[in-house]
């Protein structure tokens, strides 16, 4: 894994030495318009290339300021933009247009103009961002792909309020903060071949710009300022969620690689609005929402789960939450087993973690014991799903983290690192530049 971070340095030939290397950094990642700039100062962090959209036809630019459209091929300026007027930029046969006028290039940079010391942004597609912008072909494809280039810390400001409630408490917030800052730096170069590095979507983190900041989710990234999570030395995947229904999984259980920091621990999420939920299906509607796996056994005839008791859980069938790994189709032509997560997908249930129970009257004996859960074709059947939580499981719980902040004792300004080293085990919450 790359390393992003410079450490401090004391005397003034060693601070020239630490702005060289920053400026390799941004170099790296910037475009020709940001490198000039004021964020260039490494207390921002390392720059990210944020993927907004792709396969654009039509795109729209405006500022509060001033700006220019630069060639990326040579840094010249290809046209000028006055404050707070639009400016079009389509693709055609492979080449861009700016106000219907060609322009030969493969990449356009928007950058805003200012000589005053304030925040400004790139308006696209009537949305606000910080940073600068850039536009090129989308690979494969004949539209545009639009990237919001800008330092990891400006990053996170539109980043919060997407993920976690910025009402909750302000310690909550911030442990929400580094789990973002880590999760990011650690993904960086995920959409490498895309042309940017992260994606604006739940694929990676939901990224709303400027427009989607508050005050206090801002805070909550300036008092973490470069803090992150570290496991012998190195980043980690910081995964989050919701609300994991009492008790985290292991990360194996989940997508099959053990992560010793990634451990099942107990969640304080019982009052989520999420940490118990039902969901109910006729037996056809099962069949039908499971009809890939369904129609290579024939007639289904039961469901063969173990019962979930209390975490740790050891059954074979059930990660140590309870999380189902695997639930057994058995038709009247043979059965199959079924991923715990797939059987999500295809439900479109909460979480994995979860009990199954037949409903009517030919099921009168409690069989909540019972591994097997037989469809016997009776009147009013039902198939319930009892389960907990929201999400994954794994890594870090909103909901719990909230819970602990709650609890949190007065004035403590360093709490979110006993909240971020419950979930994940045995590491490091320190600041990496």
């Amino acid at each position: 894994m790359k390393t992003y971070f410079l450490k401090k340095r004391n005397t003034w030939v060693r601070l020239l030495v630490s702005l060289f290397f920053s400026s390799l950094i941004l170099s790296s990642f910037a475009s020709p318009a940001l490198a000039d700039e004021k964020m260039m100062n490494y207390a921002l962090g390392p720059v990210l290339r944020v993927g907004l959209w792709t396969n654009q036809s039509n795109v729209l630019i405006c500022s509060d300021v001033d700006f220019q459209l630069i060639d990326g091929d040579n840094q010249r300026v290809l046209k000028k933009g006055k404050r707070n007027i639009k400016m079009s930029v389509t693709m055609k046969n492979g080449r861009f247009s700016i106000d219907s006028v060609p322009v030969q290039t493969h990449s356009i940079f928007i950058k805003a103009i200012t000589t005053e010391d304030k925040e400004r942004f790139i308006e696209v597609n009537g949305r606000n961002y910080r940073g600068d912008v850039e536009l090129h072909q989308t690979k494969k494809n004949a539209g545009i792909t639009v990237i919001n280039i800008l330092p990891v810390e400006l990053y996170l400001y539109g980043i919060l309020p997407q993920e976690i409630s910025p009402e909750w408490p302000l310690e909550a917030i911030k442990a929400q903060a580094v789990a973002a800052r880590t999760y990011a730096l650690y993904n960086q170069k995920k959409h490498g071949e895309d042309g940017f590095d992260i994606c604006s979507t739940s694929d990676c983190q939901v990224y709303g710009g400027m427009d989607s900041e508050t005050s206090r989710t801002n805070k909550a990234v300036d008092e973490t300022n470069g803090v992150t999570i570290m496991y012998q030395e190195k980043l980690i995947p910081a995964f989050f969620h919701s609300s994991a229904g009492g008790f985290t999984e292991n990360s194996e259980n989940v997508w099959g690689a053990y992560l010793p920091y990634l451990r099942g621990v107990e969640d304080r999420d019982q009052f989520s609005p999420y940490y118990k939920w039902e969901r109910r299906f006729a037996p056809a509607d099962l069949i039908r929402d499971c009809a890939p796996y369904i129609d290579k056994i024939g007639r289904l005839k039961a469901i063969e789960l173990s019962a979930l008791t209390a975490a740790p859980v050891t059954r074979n069938d059930r990660g140590v939450s309870g999380r189902v790994k695997t639930l057994r189709l058995i038709g009247d032509k043979g059965s199959i087993q079924v991923p715990g997560n797939t059987i999500r997908t295809l439900l479109n249930l909460p979480s994995t973690l979860f009990d199954v129970k037949m409903m009517s009257a030919a099921h009168l004996k409690d069989k909540s014991l019972e591994i097997t859960h037989r469809i016997t074709g009776a009147a009013g059947e039902t198939v319930l799903f009892m389960g907990y939580g929201w999400g994954h499981g794994v890594g870090l719980s909103q909901w719990g983290a909230k819970s602990m902040a709650e609890q949190a004792p007065k004035n403590d300004a360093a709490y979110y690192k006993e909240i971020l080293r419950h979930y994940y085990t045995g590491v490091d919450v320190r600041k990496s530049y």
